[in-house]
């Protein structure tokens, strides 16, 4: 028998987002992991096309069967998280899960460094430096890394690890092509 929290599960799961151990949705993935949860809602979830996948604290969908079209947009959002992971990467607190970082606290590490300003300016398109750290941590937290816990501190959700995992498997040949390895 699936659990009451089913269609909850499967809202967030198939926009693409994450269910992490440390956010605001714990008692979903407790839900997932208890039991013989996970291997039923798998099993549910397989007859609709979606896959159930797990990885270090989190859940997340994978479809085996993907358009050309949703591949390419999927590759376009991910090219953009890279380049977020790497601005979060060249800050003084680095992005590991339950780090906390306010907005106007990377605004003003930002003003004050010059390479993170370029960085953040590449990466975003609004006019103020706040805005742009809302923009960029916002497009973390809408794909469920980070979870916004007040209007200007954003938490590190445990599916941090999905995008370091797939960034860990990007490696650039010889003659500068990325490639998977």
């Amino acid at each position: 028998m699936v659990p009451k929290q089913t269609a909850e599960i499967f809202q967030i799961l198939s926009k693409g987002s994450f269910i992490s151990s440390n956010g605001s949705q714990a008692r979903l993935y407790d839900c997932i992991s208890h039991d013989e949860n996970f291997r039923v809602l798998k099993e549910y979830f397989a007859h609709i096309g979606y896959h159930l996948e797990s990885g270090h604290n989190y859940y997340y969908f994978s479809q085996q069967d993907e358009t050309n079209a949703n591949m390419e947009k999927k590759l376009e959002q991910f090219a953009h998280f890279i380049d977020v992971m790497d601005f979060f990467s060249c800050l003084d607190v680095k992005p590991v899960t339950g780090t906390r970082y306010r907005v106007t606290q990377i605004a003003e590490e930002c003003f004050a460094n010059e390479r993170l300003r370029q960085k953040i300016y590449a990466i975003s398109r609004k006019d103020k430096l706040t805005d742009k750290v809302i923009d960029v941590a916002g497009s973390l937290a809408n794909g469920g890394f980070l979870e916004q816990e007040d209007e200007d501190t954003y938490k590190v959700m445990d599916a941090i690890h999905y995008l370091e995992t797939i960034i860990s498997l990007i490696t650039i040949d010889d003659d500068g092509e990325q490639k998977n390895s």
